[in-house]
């Protein structure tokens, strides 16, 4: 029989008879579970998967198991008793309000024994049910890493009848019929957000701030995500395409700024095939440091020269690594190259607030302080909105894209290895040239030349 793979997690029961009879019935032809990914050589207990099989003998309590699963991942809740998969599929579908989980697969039979042994009368039946994480953090909580809510749901169907169908069941066709739901956050969880970093400051105060947040500045930063995810959609090059979020539906309000947003879902996973650019992404294997490095500056190098967006926000956490390769979401706070605000506008001042406030603009102020960036080019974009801000964080992230713990088990990161050394000795001369005055990188398009050369010299070196 068919066992669970590295992958999945079964908590010490990849022999479990029921986790066999599960996984050759149910899981054997499944796309999602066929191409689906778990370094086999990193099997540390702590690192997210997407499929987790749990018998009677386990805790099935949403709480950890949330934890365990990356997101949209699945939860496979196995037992002899029809009963007490009924009540674990309640505990899951109610948790914390009905927010967190959906049911994949209603609590189902599996029948045990061969059929010539059930004809003869023997009717041994296993039961197990389904359940898939939607939610990004537990509902309820908070995190500094999500600022709007953001969800998986099936397709509305005011979506589907109002756009394009085809490219609409492309959309959809690598998320399991799941779609990305990125919306303006209830004005209470904005609250309960600026309470934990203000917790000096009064209810109506941070009423007021969180209405301002809600009513004002995140319809604003979604409603120019929706227009430069069709701008990507007209001017990348379509060998992207499949990397930056696919528009799908934005729904606005009576003041015509966008409220909901809906997208395909780039899940994380193994790159399939040679369709993230050859390397280390053939077979559903993770990517290399290298191959990473190389991918995520080459669509970058694609945004800023054809698309001429620039991100503004390459936060790990907003890079991902589909099946197609290294992806960016979230751009939210992205602008167009040559793009000027008018002074004192309501635009002008949150992105003149952004680049003094933003996680990449306050470490490059750090980093400028300390003489760890030296670069002109690079300095000189502490503060504003320039194509600079965007290679000075790729060339800083190559080097740890563990940071992001959602993309440990999918990038191999050694730092002992050629590969590690040399991409820190190209961010290295990125940051801190020869001559400030006159950096040999001033672009993303260089730092992808630099990483092809590296690939380059490293194949002369292994070459017998």
């Amino acid at each position: 029989m068919t066992s669970a793979p590295p992958h999945a997690l079964t908590n010490g029961h990849a022999d479990h008879p029921l986790v066999k009879l599960v996984t050759r019935k149910r899981f054997a032809a499944d796309p999602e579970y066929v191409h689906s990914c778990r370094s086999a050589t990193d099997q540390g207990a702590d690192l997210p998967v997407d499929f987790l099989f749990l018998t009677d003998s386990d805790a099935r309590n949403p709480e950890p198991v949330f934890a365990q699963l990356r997101w949209g991942g699945q939860a496979i809740l196995l037992s002899d008793s029809r009963e007490a998969i009924g009540t674990a599929a309640e505990a899951f579908v109610h948790w914390r309000g009905g927010a967190g989980w959906a049911l994949e697969q209603p609590p189902a039979t599996l029948q045990k024994l061969p059929a010539i042994l059930r004809f003869l009368g023997l009717r041994t039946r296993a039961y197990y049910c389904i359940v898939r994480k939607l939610a990004l953090i537990p509902p309820g909580n908070t995190s500094d890493r999500f600022t709007y809510h953001v969800s998986l749901a099936r397709p509305a169907k005011a979506a589907a009848a109002s756009g394009d169908l085809a490219a609409l069941a492309a959309a959809r066709s690598e998320g399991g019929g799941y779609e990305v739901v990125k919306q303006v956050p209830a004005t209470e969880r904005v609250v309960a957000r600026l309470r934990e970093k203000f917790p000096e400051a009064d209810g109506e105060t941070l009423t007021r701030r969180a209405k301002k947040f809600t009513e004002k500045i995140f319809p604003v930063f979604l409603t120019r995500e929706t227009a430069i995810l069709r701008l990507l959609a007209r001017d990348l090059p379509q060998r992207f395409h499949h990397r930056v979020p696919r528009l799908i539906d934005a729904q606005a309000d009576a003041n015509g700024f966008t409220r909901t947003l809906r997208m395909n879902w780039l899940r994380n996973g193994c790159p399939i095939g040679n369709s993230a650019g050859g390397g280390n992404a053939v077979g559903g294997q993770p990517l290399t440091q290298l191959a990473f490095a190389r991918q995520a500056a080459e669509l970058l190098a694609a945004l800023h020269d054809d698309a001429h967006v620039m991100h503004l926000d390459l936060r790990l956490d907003n890079v991902v690594i589909t099946q197609h390769g290294v992806g960016f979401v979230d751009f939210g706070s992205a602008v167009r190259v040559g793009e000027n605000f008018p002074e004192a506008s309501l635009l002008g001042n949150l992105f003149e607030e952004m680049m003094r406030t933003s996680q990449i603009q306050r470490m490059l102020g750090r980093m400028s302080e300390t003489g760890e960036v030296t670069s002109e080019d690079i300095c000189r974009c502490y503060g504003k909105i320039d194509k600079a801000v965007d290679f000075f964080y790729l060339a800083v992230q190559i080097n740890n894209p563990h940071a992001n713990p959602d993309l440990r088990g999918l990038v191999t990161v050694d730092k002992g290895s050629d590969e590690a050394r040399e991409l820190a000795a190209l961010t290295a001369k990125i940051l801190r040239p020869e001559d400030p005055a006159n950096p040999p990188f001033k672009s993303a398009r260089d730092i992808f030349t630099g990483i092809l050369e590296i690939e380059k010299k490293l194949t002369r070196k292994s070459a017998p």
